[in-house]
């Protein structure tokens, strides 16, 4: 997981976004996949554009990297919070 978020930033900072912004724009990616059942990557960066991201920002591939780090957060979740 560790090494997915390194890839994220990674890519990111060569595209000009320092930490905190990084941080913010995948809570934002969060906000935007959680409010609705079904979306493809394109609803994904317009919702994102429509909170004040470029376009250029994110690719098709980051975004699917971005994807994959908010699904083990959540598995990772579901497993801290299950009581027997």
């Amino acid at each position: 997981m560790l090494n997915i978020r390194n890839k994220i930033s990674g890519r990111l900072k060569n595209r000009g976004l320092v930490p905190i912004e990084i941080t913010r724009l995948i809570k934002d990616v969060y906000n935007v996949i959680g409010s609705v059942w079904y979306f493809t990557t394109a609803d994904v960066k317009y919702a994102l554009e429509r909170l004040g991201w470029e376009r250029y920002l994110l690719d098709n591939y980051t975004l699917e990297l971005i994807f994959l780090y908010l699904d083990d957060q959540a598995l990772v979740g579901l497993n801290r919070h299950v009581v027997h």
